[in-house]
């Protein structure tokens, strides 16, 4: 176990440390740094890790919680895409051994070949403007961790687990999570739980992944498309939702509903994963 150089959760030692190599957190892409203790304990209490895990955490910045996961994981690969930042990893967390830390772009480094060996574990603070491509990157990728956490904005989080029938929350993101893993909220995070505070609150989101989309064995590709086609059109009902860009005509829409066993009437927001299979299905078969 390593001793901390100085506790970078404390406002005090985060802001010396940035002070020494005169770096900002830049807004530019979204760096928000997490000083709250309870907060990052959280998110390693929902890792669940042990001494076989290999880690691949998203955006390190300082490296509080490199270190955090680092004293319980065999490795972690910290992918930071902030040269002045790296730099700082380098005095905090680069003389640990099980440590690599890996300069890049998350959107265009292959991630899952980033470490010693597949991560088992996902961890990510993730920034608001990237959170749902990034997502779609860990979730799609056969290569998945079976086990991820992330931070993000509490109005994601809200999304990501929303149910059929909430219709102001439940959209496209919802249904993607949800095919491939089961999510839960582990807490909220307040805005001022970050140096700088952001504008709004956050959540830490824990994804257990499935074996095998629940779409299997569906086309993923179709299946997706078919999802994010109707909800590009969710107020309309579903026998009118899926005459646009799913290149579905009424007539074919309601036949294949009648088939799933879900009325035309009902909109995208309230269908469960299930009957999104269902309803893909019976298209499938009506082609």
């Amino acid at each position: 176990m390593h001793s901390p150089k100085a506790d970078l959760s404390d406002r005090r030692a985060l802001r010396a440390l940035l002070d020494r190599y005169d770096v900002r957190a830049s807004k530019g892409i979204g760096q928000h740094f997490l000083v709250d203790r309870a907060a990052l304990d959280s998110i390693v209490e929902a890792a669940e890790l042990s001494p076989s895990d290999d880690v691949l955490e998203i955006g390190p910045g300082p490296g509080v919680l490199t270190a955090a996961l680092a004293d319980r994981a065999r490795s972690v690969t910290a992918v930071e895409i902030d040269e002045r930042m790296v730099r700082v990893l380098r005095d905090t967390v680069g003389d640990r051994e099980n440590v690599r830390i890996v300069r890049g772009d998350a959107l265009e480094v292959d991630l899952y070949a980033a470490g010693p060996r597949p991560p088992t574990r996902i961890v990510a603070n993730l920034p608001y403007q990237i959170t749902s491509p990034l997502l779609i990157r860990f979730l799609e990728d056969p290569r998945r961790a079976p086990l991820m956490v992330v931070l993000v904005q509490d109005e994601v989080a809200t999304r990501i687990v929303a149910q059929p029938g909430d219709a102001r929350e439940r959209g496209f993101l919802s249904v993607f999570v949800q095919c491939f893993a089961e999510p839960i909220i582990v807490r909220r995070v307040p805005a001022g739980s970050f140096q700088p505070p952001p504008k709004v609150d956050s959540a830490i989101v824990a994804l257990r992944v499935r074996a095998e989309p629940s779409f299997a064995p569906l086309d993923r590709a179709s299946f997706l498309a078919l999802v994010s086609d109707a909800f590009r059109h969710r107020r309309k009902q579903l026998r009118g939702a899926l005459g646009f860009e799913a290149g579905v005509g009424k007539e074919r829409a309601e036949v294949a509903l009648a088939a799933a066993g879900i009325a035309p009437t009902r909109r995208p927001e309230e269908l469960s994963v299930a009957e999104w299979v269902r309803l893909a299905t019976a298209l499938g078969a009506a082609r």
